[in-house]
């Protein structure tokens, strides 16, 4: 059984549209700034569309019937750092939002891995409470899978801390893909990031009850963070007002990032990870 359930073959041909200029430390599919540095030969992939058909190893072609690019040294993979708001209102929901976004991140962290990154993964509140440094190759992915279902949602959070601890951990021209609910300060961690000079995706998680609450009636809500509680009567005139507000809440985040070159996608945990990164892969990622 693949971890989390996941239908990984459908992912099989996508990877990450990374925007160029990103760098890492061993060979792999991504063109660094470096490229020409370097003559020397490392490695063959395979060929991709738009690959210069004059680094085809016709010779190869002529063995294998396959065509394949020649590598240099200076082609370097990128480092695809993912990050989960470890926070208490992430577990919240009859679909865990904190459940969904493992399996999501590992789905992410397998693309990756196909694709020859390297892949770091970080999960905390308001600082990097547990992190897995860089790895790469097929044999890292039970790493990845065991990593991630270790990890713990509680207390309460702060994106923008968390992100600012993670931004001490970063290196120039990587890429980091951020989960979280953004349900408290956000905007400083991802100015953070831009100015950390990363190729930024944020992901912004709902449950399917965030989204078309189903309660009726007197209500006392209970913060999951905070355990602060308050007295309700949901009504249809309060549940507009509620839907609207959260309407309100995705458009910031979705406009902010937008004014940051920050790409953004609303995530409802009611919705398989694999069939969701299928429906947005024009967006972020291509095939091979």
């Amino acid at each position: 059984m693949a971890p989390f359930d996941l239908n990984l073959a459908r992912l099989d041909r996508l990877m990450l549209r990374h925007k160029g200029g990103l760098t890492g430390t061993s060979s792999g599919k991504r063109l660094s700034n470096k490229f020409g540095t370097s003559l020397e030969f490392a490695d063959y992939r395979p060929y991709l569309p738009g690959d210069d058909i004059r680094r085809i190893d016709w010779a190869l072609y002529g063995r294998s019937r396959r065509l394949y690019t020649r590598l240099n040294r200076s082609e370097l993979d990128a480092t695809v750092n993912i990050v989960i708001d470890g926070s208490a209102s992430m577990a919240w929901g009859e679909w865990s939002k904190g459940r969904r976004s493992l399996a999501l991140a590992f789905a992410l962290g397998y693309i990756s891995i196909r694709s020859y990154d390297r892949v770091a993964l970080a999960m905390g509140t308001k600082d990097v409470g547990s992190f897995l440094p860089p790895v790469h190759g097929r044999a890292a992915l039970p790493r990845i899978a065991g990593f991630l279902e270790r990890q713990e949602y509680g207390h309460a959070g702060n994106v923008s801390s968390l992100l600012l601890s993670l931004k001490k951990m970063l290196r120039p021209h990587q890429f980091t893909v951020v989960i979280s609910d953004f349900l408290s300060d956000w905007r400083q961690g991802l100015e953070s990031l831009v100015s950390a000079r990363q190729q930024v995706l944020v992901f912004q998680v709902i449950s399917p009850d965030e989204a078309e609450p189903q309660w009726r009636g007197p209500l006392t809500l209970v913060d999951s963070e905070t355990g602060g509680r308050k007295d309700v009567e949901l009504d249809q005139f309060t549940l507009a007002a509620y839907k609207q507000a959260g309407e309100e809440h995705r458009r910031e985040i979705r406009d902010y990032c937008r004014s940051l070159g920050i790409s953004s996608f609303v995530y409802n945990v009611g919705t398989d990870p694999v069939d969701f990164l299928v429906e947005i892969a024009p967006a972020i990622l291509r095939t091979t």
